[in-house]
């Protein structure tokens, strides 16, 4: 059994001034593509720059929020105290390690 793939294709409309589409012309030929292969490789391009835009903006955004939040509501520190106090220790000459579990 083989199973095939077909694209559909769909049209899509644009109006645009007579020099709009003159240089979208010129930069076609140019480019070698014909006008609306040119104009969808452009779109495409820009699409998805605001696509990845978008996702970095989010992610962005998402990441500013657990920031915020840990600021609000910071996690508890344990042993800190015996931490402070191990440094005191250490500043004064008077080291004295334990391995907390």
């Amino acid at each position: 059994m083989t199973i095939s793939h077909v694209q559909e294709n769909v049209r899509l409309v644009a109006r645009a001034p007579k020099e709009v589409q003159e240089i979208i012309i010129h930069a076609a030929e140019l480019s070698g593509a014909s006008m609306s292969q040119f104009m969808i490789d452009a779109a495409l391009d820009k699409a998805r720059q605001v696509v990845e835009r978008n996702r970095l903006l989010k992610l962005s955004m998402e990441g500013a929020d657990r920031f915020f939040d840990a600021l609000d509501n910071p996690p508890e520190i344990q042993h800190l105290d015996d931490a402070y106090k191990a440094l005191k220790d250490y500043e004064n000459g008077s080291v004295t390690f334990e391995r907390k579990p």
